[in-house]
């Protein structure tokens, strides 16, 4: 009688995994070394600071009523730096496979003991980080010019004892009643709380938006025409948000429409409203649904195409 080794069916999938964990790591060290990543994550950067002190200076030497507070230029500045970051990512999502085939690294890859759905996986992923980090880097840019802003509390004429709060960086604080300096109308925890939960949906349109890019760069081998179309179904889209009539007939089905709603949200949320977040996050699953379908037919595709050695 031979003592046979018992078979662990879950060993094939867990070196799977480790063979995408390892090309993942190598795909955002290529993501990382490529031009166009540091100079979108830069970009986005600049932009949001850029605009952000520029609209705080502007407002500050105009004799106007208008002043941004603190939240709301952390809002504002970042959503125009990451439709900026999102327009770049959107040619980088293109690149990612599409490089591949004009470059003939697909040759190589063929004839290393992978598989084909572990380094598409592989591509996707590297996205992923890249996507995040390019929203984190909005969100820390806006963040940083918002707490410039000078807010302090309101004088209590009626004691003169008590001292008037020093303004010191970052100036994110409670929101209290002009009029009654003891009402709290909304906590800075509770602030910052919807803020960065918009941040984290911010994640899922944009990612649909890289998507759609990955998948005209997986179907198409030319580089500059998977960019271009990309590209320009992006400023198309964002185009039609200021006509009414795209905008009421295209504003649930279009894959980047809930970044407008989230920010306007986020908005209402550092100007102490409680925000409704079930309708962005209708959209945000519209958004998703293109995640998953344009990855979906991206993976499926590259598995199947004939490539030649």
């Amino acid at each position: 009688m031979t003592d046979a080794k018992p078979h662990i069916s879950g060993l094939p999938v867990l070196r799977s995994l480790r063979r995408v964990g390892r090309l993942t790591w190598v795909e955002i060290r290529k993501l990382v070394s490529h031009k166009l990543f540091p100079v979108t994550a830069a970009v986005t950067l600049l932009v949001t600071a850029g605009l952000g002190f520029a609209a705080k200076s502007f407002t500050e030497g105009m004799e106007s009523g208008v002043r941004f507070s603190n939240y709301s230029l952390w809002v504002v500045s970042s959503g125009i730096g990451l439709r900026i970051g999102t327009l770049l990512l959107v040619a980088l999502g293109a690149m990612a496979m599409s490089t591949e085939a004009t470059g003939r690294t697909l040759n190589t890859m063929l004839t290393r003991p992978i598989r084909r759905i572990e380094f598409v996986l592989a591509k996707v992923l590297s996205l992923v980080f890249a996507t995040a980090v390019v929203v984190l880097a909005a969100a820390l840019a806006s963040y940083i010019v918002g707490g410039t802003v000078q807010e302090r509390s309101p004088r209590v004429t009626w004691n003169a004892d008590r001292p008037e709060a020093s303004w010191k960086f970052p100036s994110y604080s409670d929101l209290i009643d002009p009029e009654y300096p003891d009402l709290l109308i909304a906590s800075r925890a509770k602030i910052m709380g919807n803020i960065l939960f918009g941040f984290a949906l911010l994640v899922v349109p944009v990612l649909a938006a890289v998507s759609v890019g990955f998948l005209l760069g997986t179907l198409i081998d030319s580089t500059g025409l998977a960019i271009g179309l990309s590209v320009g179904a992006f400023v198309t889209l964002e185009a039609t948000k200021v006509i009414p009539m795209f905008e009421e007939h295209l504003g649930r089905l279009a894959f980047n429409y809930p970044i407008t709603r989230i920010s306007t949200l986020m908005l209402e949320a550092g100007n102490g409203t409680v925000p409704q977040w079930h309708d962005a996050i209708v959209g945000v699953g519209v958004s998703a649904i293109y995640v998953a379908v344009c990855l979906v037919i991206s993976v499926l595709v590259f598995c199947r195409r004939d490539i030649t050695l």
